[in-house]
């Protein structure tokens, strides 16, 4: 800790827990957001379009809380029959054993290339994040690339970028039945969630843009040298 002239973190949230628990000053931490992933939106193509998909992508870890979606599907497919909840990513998940004979899921237990990426995105309505812990996500830029809301958990710096109302839906996690409602009040209102995956959209562009990203990160460097510069202390 005495080494170190400034930490860069990706939340309020993370800053905080910094400096509960490593006992780093206020002045040691500076925050900049997760930059955008708007570079696998070059591989859209014109003749794809939404379909009746729920999106869980990135490597399956049981930090992410995917046996939360899959217990929130009964509710979900009650008022969406056909519903197809598509996992996709590498990493073992016990629970996939459960479902891979339900007609609901598709589960794509593999790296995947960018366009295929494109492709999933492009194609689902909402993108999932039902995570248990977390201190942030790619996935969230990802989908806002794709002008797609999320519906996330309230943990770790999420919050901080899914604007409750705006860009998705916060809910508590390991509550199926919240995250089965929040998906259920999006997949059931076309121009909620629309406006929704603009407004995310917006976001990504004004906030999460790596010039900014980068013009910030130089400040703090330069900081960074100034202090190491400064004469130490015996």
């Amino acid at each position: 800790r005495q080494q170190v002239n400034i930490v860069i973190v990706h939340g309020e949230s993370l800053k905080h827990d910094l400096m509960i628990y490593c006992k780093l000053p206020d002045t040691k931490i500076s925050i900049v957001p997760h930059g955008d992933y708007s570079l696998f939106a070059k591989y859209k193509k014109d003749n794809l379009h939404e379909e009746n998909i729920i999106l869980f992508f990135g490597r399956i870890k049981e930090y992410k809380g995917l046996k939360y979606l899959i217990r929130a599907k009964p509710i979900i497919a009650k008022e969406f029959p056909d519903i197809k909840i598509v996992i996709a990513g590498k990493g073992k998940c016990q629970e996939c054993k459960e479902i891979i004979y339900d007609d609901n899921f598709e589960i794509i237990n593999e790296f995947l290339p960018d366009e295929r990426v494109a492709e999933l995105f492009q194609k689902a309505k909402v993108v999932v994040l039902p995570y248990i812990e977390a201190s942030q996500s790619g996935i969230i830029p990802i989908a806002y690339a794709f002008k797609k809301p999320v519906v996330a958990t309230n943990v770790g710096a999420i919050p901080e970028v899914v604007v409750h109302g705006k860009t998705g839906f916060l809910v508590a996690s390991r509550d199926e039945r919240a995250l089965a409602d929040a998906i259920i009040k999006l997949l059931k209102d076309e121009d909620l969630r629309k406006q929704l995956g603009e407004n995310a959209y917006k976001k990504m562009k004004e906030e999460l843009a790596w010039d900014n990203i980068a013009e910030r990160t130089i400040e703090i460097y330069k900081e960074a040298i100034e202090e190491h510069r400064k004469p130490q202390s015996i």
